[in-house]
């Protein structure tokens, strides 16, 4: 994206020095159409139509801290629609917005699993303040009372014919959500390979998430039971890092015990949780299962940067942008195109073909409609969409590009038009 803006900027520039400043073809925003928003639900989303108001949350100055006690309102997240059978283009992003000593907007996208925030002067019109529940800093763990065991022991993931793993019913505890964080799971001296609970604004909601081990006697392995608002169920095996001398461990005849733990976690501290007495290596083994909340920090000032920057070298990996389409049909959210209908740029860099479009001359004419009058560009979570028509001359293809949204018509140069059909060889063969 930095690559593309400096290019833009370039080629402005130039112009504008040679007696009238050349209006930009390239100019990326929010494409609507290409967007799907809804307030996140438990059960079911409600759709919006605010695509600019999401996706520019955050943009601005950001803040590295939430200040105060902190109350959290509706998650808003954006999902771009898959236009092609590689998905290479989707994105997302949520929103989350807060209330602590100031109004405050939670993003993350899909370049980063962190959190950026910004100071906000009011909440959108469609954020519900009279919904937003109180969240804490830091989980709160209580042993499950007899109702709360009695729900989390007939959950429909235990009761399935198909289904081996056994519950240890008095193992069954329940956690107070924290506001953003994890709980990492240690048996012995060994860390669990991923953390058993994640915790995150959006369970702000969730008065309660309800965890408990189990155990497969086949597999002679114990499983992470979680159930979230009693509605969702999952079993996971506690997978440890494995051991470099015995390889992967196996618990024969595995009992759990809980120990007593009612406590507010405070970040970095472990606390005992569970015994587990086994057999291994015919000997009886008995080890002590401990427990540690890791609070999730905002990105730093310098972590911004790096990541609007170089977005392309940070954290979660994304395709490089921008993605540049030719297709038949518009892109929409009910199909997703396939080669032959849909023709991709070829190659990894975009910069000769994004200054081919970009230096394209204003015209009033048009050429012919062919069989990909349609070009797509997207980058990030923006994007720009053209009708493309053509007119064959004696020895050149003339190329002409119309902004949808805009309706402003340009004509490649000659050498334009060249490098457009390098990028898309199909079109030489159609």
């Amino acid at each position: 994206m930095k690559k593309l803006v400096g290019l833009l900027v370039l080629s402005t520039g130039l112009l504008s020095g040679c007696g009238g400043e050349k209006p930009d073809v390239v100019n990326l925003s929010y494409v609507d159409a290409h967007w799907t928003v809804s307030k996140y639900s438990l059960e079911q989303p409600e759709a919006l139509e605010s695509v600019d108001e999401t996706l520019q949350a955050c943009t601005g100055d950001l803040t590295t801290e939430l200040k105060g006690d902190l109350t959290v309102y509706d998650t808003v997240i954006a999902n771009r629609h898959q236009m092609t059978d590689t998905g290479d283009e989707y994105a997302y992003k949520s929103v989350t917005y807060i209330k602590g000593d100031e109004n405050y907007a939670l993003c993350r996208d899909m370049l980063s699993e962190r959190f950026q925030a910004e100071v906000i002067e009011s909440f959108p019109q469609f954020v519900d303040t009279q919904k937003g529940k109180r969240i804490q800093r830091n989980p709160f763990i209580e042993p499950a009372d007899e109702t709360t065991q009695a729900t989390f022991l007939d959950a429909d993931g235990l009761l399935e014919p198909s289904n081996s793993v056994e519950p240890f019913p008095d193992t069954v505890v329940t956690f107070t959500p924290a506001f953003h964080g994890e709980m990492e799971l240690t048996i012995g001296d060994r860390p669990v390979a991923f953390p058993v609970l994640m915790f995150d604004p959006m369970m702000a909601h969730i008065d309660e998430v309800k965890v408990a081990i189990g155990y497969h006697p086949d597999e002679k392995k114990p499983y992470i039971l979680m159930m979230l608002a009693d509605l969702y169920f999952s079993m996971s095996p506690l997978d440890e890092i494995v051991d470099p001398l015995k390889g992967e461990l196996t618990y024969e005849e595995l009992k759990v015990k809980r120990l007593p733990l009612h406590s507010e976690l405070l970040p970095d501290k472990s606390y005992p949780l569970y015994e587990f007495s086994y057999i291994r290596d015919g000997k009886a083994v008995t080890e002590i299962a401990t427990i540690t909340y890791r609070a999730s920090e905002l990105l730093t000032i310098s972590e911004q940067k790096a990541l609007k920057d170089n977005p392309d070298e940070q954290y979660m990996p994304v395709v490089s942008g921008p993605l540049i389409y030719l297709h038949e049909k518009r892109f929409n959210s009910e199909s997703i195109l396939t080669y032959p209908t849909v023709l991709r740029a070829a190659g990894n860099e975009m910069d000769d073909l994004i200054q081919a479009i970009d230096s394209a001359e204003p015209t009033k004419r048009t050429g012919d409609q062919g069989n990909y009058p349609y070009l797509t560009i997207v980058d990030g979570l923006k994007g720009q969409e053209f009708e493309v028509t053509y007119k064959q001359r004696s020895k050149k293809l003339d190329i002409y590009v119309t902004d949808r949204s805009t309706k402003e018509t340009y004509k490649l140069t000659s050498e334009g038009a060249e490098t457009f059909l390098s990028y898309f060889p199909d079109l030489k063969t159609k």
